[in-house]
């Protein structure tokens, strides 16, 4: 039997965030260099487009992501790679509910997609590929554990196979101090977070209603793409530094808003309002 999770909100999701973040940079790029400028234009595009590809694996991975009930035990496939768990090493079966704290390791996420290796605090840590991470159960092998999101008729079949009960653990029945401190209920991270959303949306529709027509050089452009590199570099790290120190989480997003402030500054004051 074949499950492939929930895959289309993740894919959606996946095409909108790149087309947004991959082509405002590339356009930008293109849009404030000319001719003159081509080695610069090839500094900031090789990297881009490098990354670019990186996406396209990684979205590709969700693309291709499913599970396999076989004779001789469960695969999970994703992408190029196969995960086989053998019947007989499945340990302890758990569908998890409520809130997740998930450290990452060696993993990106969007809405409707998680992959890779993340501490899920009070749980195990985990190699988790799924999409709805309200179907997650947690497949523990001894020392390792992996973490899907499969129908409950996939689930049912799985504890047959292996011979386990599935346990259910809601996971607001463990202490605080067990789940940790999470990103997403600290009101500091998340206004820092929003301030820097804020200002960069601001910084978009002020170069949209006042860039054309003004004679700025172009090269004003550069700033919102900077801003956006920044505004990702601070969303990769950032609530990986949140999980070891908190401070260093605000003070990265503080210098985040600082920066795009001075953008914005120098915009409007390059640019002007059109009087």
């Amino acid at each position: 039997m074949v499950c492939k999770p929930a895959k289309f909100k993740g894919l959606l999701v996946g095409i909108l965030l790149g087309i947004f973040f991959f082509g405002t940079v590339i356009w930008g790029v293109n849009f404030a260099l000319g001719p003159e400028d081509r080695l610069f234009e090839i500094v900031l595009l090789g990297p881009a487009f490098l990354f670019l590809l990186g996406y396209i694996v990684i979205w590709l991975g969700l693309a291709t992501m499913k599970y396999k009930a076989e004779d001789d035990g469960l695969v999970i496939s994703w992408l190029h790679k196969r995960y086989t768990i053998p019947w007989s090493n499945i340990t302890e079966l758990v569908k998890v509910s409520g809130r997740l704290n998930l450290i990452s390791f060696l993993g990106v996420s969007w809405p409707g997609y998680i992959a890779g290796t993340y501490d899920i605090k009070g749980i195990a840590t985990s190699k988790v590929f799924g999409s709805d991470l309200e179907q997650l159960l947690i497949i523990k092998t001894g020392p390792i554990a992996y973490g899907i999101t499969p129908s409950d008729e996939f689930i049912q079949l799985i504890a047959e196979r292996s011979h386990r009960e599935v346990t259910p653990l809601d996971t607001y029945d463990l202490p605080d101090d067990v789940i940790g401190k999470m990103v997403n209920e600290d009101l500091i991270y998340l206004g820092l977070h929003a301030i820097n959303i804020l200002i960069i949306i601001f910084l978009m529709i002020y170069l949209a209603i006042f860039f054309p027509g003004s004679g700025a050089n172009p090269k004003i452009i550069l700033l919102l793409v900077l801003a956006l590199g920044i505004f990702v570099f601070n969303m990769i790290n950032a609530s990986r530094l949140y999980h070891y120190v908190p401070v260093a989480a605000y003070l990265l997003w503080l210098v985040g808003v600082i920066i795009n402030i001075a953008f914005l500054v120098i915009s409007m004051s390059v640019v002007g309002f059109g009087f």
